[in-house]
């Protein structure tokens, strides 16, 4: 596995505290045999599957990578570039069919006790970890260390994960498994070297650099005095894709040799507000696949393994000879490559003009289709064109129709109507990461760029011109969509939600409404309970089920954290000093119907990541929770919580503190 790195300067600011981290997913841009780092300018003796910057290629150098047109990486500032081997499975008759696989993901970590010293890459930096001659797990080569800090075997950083489709995971090994049973793949775990000799940026023997005494954590051997953020990276290789496996096949790297480590946290470039700004996920329709530079078959059912490679068997290290072609073999061609440029973006902000005359960029809005009765953001015409597609290009296409909206999705959506859908919400700002697709049209041409939004996702304009007569066909007008209402609050009666299940002990088991009453209301229930008898209990269920009993079986409910409302996640409790602002700096809401459902419902239409929950009634939302204010994550002690007058089963805070939900993803 090798690294390529570009993007250094901006790795420090954002690594604190002692497991710091952030990961960023990313799509192949080359295949092939390309190495800049080993045989810069030639023909790689083993193929890679690189990730990265556009520009790779065998004589990438890192003026060239900066200048990188795009990156397949979410981070669009990212132009480094990494690759692994490929992996091939070998039929009994001798062919290989190349393992398929979408691409990586790429994580800084922070770790050991010197993390506060933690210093950029420099520019230009290369690093290469694992071995491509290893045939066995090697237990006595061991990183350097102390009584301390001891070492732990160097084999260590490249590790195999099997993912099972459910369930827990078999335990990592340092080597591969030869398996098609792994229904989510199998994935390459690959550790770096953290510690820097402070001079070289690169040395062919790989001396510049060394592991940390624990491969992903601990200290710097003597001679590295400089640390760096360490690089681990996952590849997923889809082997239950594999077609016609058997038993006496095996899996082998296009290099023969295996390579990483142990699995690291869990966490999101989305969480790092810097990083944040700079995220996309439209990283891979950005920035698509270039064509191969070398001209030979890697890809698919191949008779041989690319570049001359010999499969060796251990425990001993593969010999150099079984690695490289004879002097009498001829190289592939080496396709010349022009180096791109950076490509500038034209992004407008809601409310200016942008695109064709008199448009005017209303925003990022929410899209999803949906089934039967459901509208679209904007849902009278739809017309698709990837080639074609730009801002322009759909606001003509609506205009010809008689469409005052016209609206751009996932790169090559073109949609029209002259009502917009009245649950349609819109981001604060008028872009979300997810608004930052380029458009087919203007990936194609080249030139200025522009973003047609993204998967869920549109940009939205408007036809200002107030002589255009909007005659296009309003019959399925997204405005036809109807403004959702939240359900009223239940009455001081409501005793919560219990399960009832047929065949049982019935929470109610006494008289019911006959089934049918496809008008059922809570009010209804409650007047047949009292006309039969004034039943103390009523219930419903089944939308259109009533029950009514003397008697009711209902186990004590206590109150409780709520844990997750839809994708946002309880994230503890923060302090609340209120001497500096609050931890949350976003909106703000109040209400006696208050419930955690209210206020994470607030926070999302608002396009808040964080919705905080306080002294019983207070909301608040925000991207981030605000240092200044002096607001720390602490536990949540149960009895100092306050419960939610809209929901007395649910907490909502207390004085001094706020319970705290976050998602990643809006």
């Amino acid at each position: 596995m090798k690294s390529f790195l570009t993007f250094a300067a901006a790795t420090l600011p954002f690594l604190h505290g002692a497991d710091a981290f952030w990961r960023m997913n990313c799509a192949v841009v080359q295949t092939g045999r390309v190495d800049p780092l080993v045989n810069p300018g030639t023909v790689a003796a083993h193929a890679h599957s690189i990730v990265g910057g556009s520009n790779i290629g065998v004589n990438s150098t890192y003026a060239t990578m900066v200048n990188s047109s795009c990156t397949s990486c979410e981070l669009r500032s990212d132009k480094s570039a990494y690759w692994t081997p490929l992996l091939y499975y070998q039929y009994p008759n001798g062919s290989f069919f190349e393992v398929p696989h979408g691409g990586s993901v790429v994580y800084y970590l922070a770790r050991g006790p010197n993390v506060t010293s933690i210093i950029p890459f420099p520019p230009g930096f290369k690093i290469l970890s694992g071995d491509k001659s290893a045939r066995s797990y090697d237990n006595e080569t061991l990183t350097w260390g102390n009584a301390a800090y001891p070492g732990r075997p160097i084999a260590d950083r490249v590790s195999f994960a099997c993912l099972p489709a459910s369930g827990p995971e078999p335990a990592n090994q340092p080597y591969m498994f030869n398996v098609t049973s792994c229904v989510d793949g199998m994935r390459a775990q690959i550790a770096f070297q953290a510690c820097w000799n402070g001079v070289d940026l690169y040395k062919s023997d790989n001396s510049h650099v060394a592991y940390l005494s624990g491969i992903d954590n601990g200290i710097c051997p003597p001679g590295y005095q400089h640390q760096l953020p360490m690089i681990f990276v996952e590849t997923n290789y889809a082997v239950s894709q594999v077609p016609n496996a058997t038993d006496d096949s095996k899996f082998v790297f296009s290099q023969v040799n295996t390579c990483l480590f142990n699995g690291a946290p869990d966490g999101v470039v989305q969480e790092c507000p810097v990083l944040n700004a700079d995220d996309t996920n439209g990283y891979a329709q950005n920035c698509p696949e270039q064509p191969p530079q070398v001209d030979e078959p890697v890809r698919g059912l191949i008779e041989r393994l690319p570049g001359c490679i010999n499969i060796t068997y251990g425990p001993e290290a593969a010999p150099a000879a079984s690695m490289a072609c004879a002097a009498t073999v001829a190289k592939p061609y080496i396709t010349p490559t022009p180096d791109s440029t950076p490509l500038p973006t034209a992004s407008p902000t809601p409310g200016a003009m942008f695109g064709l005359p008199l448009q005017q960029y209303m925003g990022c809005y929410n899209d999803t289709l949906g089934g039967s009765g459901y509208y679209r953001t904007l849902n009278s015409v739809e017309y698709v064109n990837y080639t074609n597609m730009s801002v322009e290009f759909c606001q003509a296409y609506c205009m010809s129709l008689g469409y005052t909206l016209s609206g751009v999705e996932y790169a090559q959506e073109c949609h029209c109507d002259n009502e917009i859908n009245p649950t349609a919400v819109a981001a604060l700002n008028g872009t979300v990461n997810s608004c930052t697709w380029s458009c087919g049209g203007t990936l194609t041409a080249g030139g200025t760029q522009e973003f047609c939004s993204g998967l869920g996702f549109i940009d939205v304009y408007r036809n200002t011109n107030t002589s255009f007569v909007a005659f296009g066909d309003n019959s399925n007008t997204a405005g036809n969509a109807q403004p959702y209402t939240p359900a009223g609050g239940f009455g001081s009666n409501y005793l919560g939600c219990y399960s009832d299940t047929p065949g049982q002990l019935r929470t109610l088991p006494g008289a019911s409404v006959p089934d049918g009453w496809n008008n059922m209301t809570i009010e209804i229930c409650a007047a047949f309970c009292a006309q039969s008898g004034g039943y103390q209990y009523y219930g419903l269920e089944y939308a259109s089920q009533c029950v009514y009993n003397n008697t009711a079986y209902i186990p004590p409910i206590p109150p409780a954290i709520v844990t997750h409302v839809g994708k946002y996640g309880t994230k503890a409790c923060v302090t609340d000093p209120n001497s500096n602002g609050r931890p949350l700096q976003g909106g703000y809401t109040t209400g006696t119907n208050m419930t955690v459902e209210v206020c994470v419902k607030y926070c999302l239409g608002q396009y808040y990541h964080y919705a905080g929950i306080e002294y019983g009634v207070e909301c608040y939302c925000g991207n981030e929770i605000v240092a200044s204010s002096g607001g720390v994550y602490a536990s949540c002690n149960a009895t100092d919580e306050m419960l939610c007058p809209g929901n007395n089963f649910e907490f909502c805070g207390g004085r001094g503190f706020m319970n705290v939900y976050y998602s990643p993803d809006l």
